[in-house]
């Protein structure tokens, strides 16, 4: 009777639209709005009882409490790190994504993704927050779980080693938003050592509630080059990533400086006249922030000499901020496997529209059953 009227009482409130984006469900119980009045009531910034800033965030294993990497980590709000920090200056960017001592690359991929589609954003990062209006050291984002939409609080006390931001930071250096965002996600999934290692499609779900599709680059379909254009133009979230056939070649670089088991996000396509031919070219992102590709088309290449003068103002700049362009076909020979996030159960392999039946079904996780979660997590199978 217990679990028949929980199930009653879970299908009322999602008909009253509770897991929408407009009506996250609380996560822990903790109401965005109410604990930031009640610190700005009392003048007391926000201290989260529920992900302290405590070793015990920090991780269980490699950022254990007793492990080297956790030795002098101060934690430390924005405020304390700047002058005059901001949340986010003149719009999130990709460049806001920079990895730090976190192997998190397929969440910072996830991330740089988000920023090409401001309403996907704004569904993750709300925007009633910042350093100057109301401030009280809380913030607020939310995540796709589970067939509804979290909203997921945090303080802004952030890990630090002498003086900088441990985990991801933006190039900016005063803006925070990306950082928090991380923290909440951190919450969400355990600690922040949960995040090491992980397919950058469990981010793009967690994010938009998507359905995931993959293709190996090894067999791509011929209209690949139209797929990705059409998702990217839909909206949806693209990564990609070169396979390795032992764990000692992960994070290899080659001798063209790409990154091998590593996750990439996928920014744009482009088709130009080069020498009288079309050549379709496709941009990326390492989310470290540096390291680029540096064959074909890549920012010192001669390639850019040889097409308009206006495509190439267009396209080319010559900045060390992780992103670069490659040709097509250079892409489908580097890399192995291509991941896509749409946005909508419309098929993008085909130029009809086919529309899907979308069934969600509730239950549990069983341990040693069903057992669910993030691989690295030790209370997950």
């Amino acid at each position: 009777m217990a679990a028949l009227a929980t199930r009653v009482s879970k299908q009322r409130a999602a008909a009253e639209g509770l897991g929408s984006n407009q009506k996250a469900v609380k996560y822990l119980g903790q109401d965005f709005q109410t604990l930031r009045q009640r610190c700005l009531d009392s003048g007391v910034l926000f201290k989260d009882p529920e992900f302290p800033a405590c070793p015990s965030a920090l991780g269980y294993q490699d950022l254990g409490p007793s492990s080297p990497q956790a030795r002098g980590i101060v934690w430390k709000r924005p405020t304390e790190l700047c002058p005059s920090p901001q949340f986010i200056i003149g719009g999130a960017k990709r460049t806001d994504i920079c990895q730090g001592a976190l192997g998190d690359c397929w969440l910072l991929a996830a991330i740089a993704s988000l920023t090409l589609n401001e309403e996907l954003l704004y569904r993750v990062v709300p925007r009633d927050q910042n350093f100057q209006d109301n401030y009280a050291g809380i913030f607020h984002f939310q995540f796709w779980q589970y067939g509804e939409w979290v909203e997921v609080v945090v303080d802004d006390r952030l890990p630090t080693k002498d003086g900088k931001l441990l985990f991801l930071h933006s190039e900016e250096g005063s803006e925070f938003w990306s950082a928090l965002l991380e923290k909440a996600y951190a919450k969400l999934n355990g600690s922040y050592e949960a995040l090491a290692g992980g397919s950058t499609v469990e981010g793009f779900e967690d994010f938009t509630g998507g359905i995931s599709e993959f293709y190996d680059l090894k067999k791509p379909p011929a209209s690949l080059y139209q797929i990705i254009w059409k998702a990217l133009r839909s909206g949806s979230l693209l990564a990609c990533s070169i396979d390795v056939s032992s764990a000692a070649e992960a994070e290899a670089i080659t001798s063209q400086k790409l990154v091998k088991s590593h996750a990439y996000s996928i920014t744009g396509v482009e088709e130009v006249d080069f020498r009288g031919r079309p050549e379709k070219l496709i941009r990326l992102r390492n989310p470290w922030g540096e390291v680029e590709w540096t064959g074909a088309w890549s920012d010192n290449a001669p390639e850019w000499n040889y097409i308009a003068p206006r495509q190439k103002e267009e396209l080319y700049k010559k900045v060390e901020d992780g992103e670069f362009w490659m040709s097509f076909s250079d892409f489908l020979r580097q890399f192995s496997r291509l991941e896509i996030c749409n946005l909508s159960p419309d098929s993008l392999s085909s130029k009809e529209v086919h529309k899907w039946n979308l069934v969600l079904f509730n239950g549990r996780w069983t341990r040693g059953c069903t057992a669910g979660g993030c691989q690295n997590y030790p209370g997950s199978s």
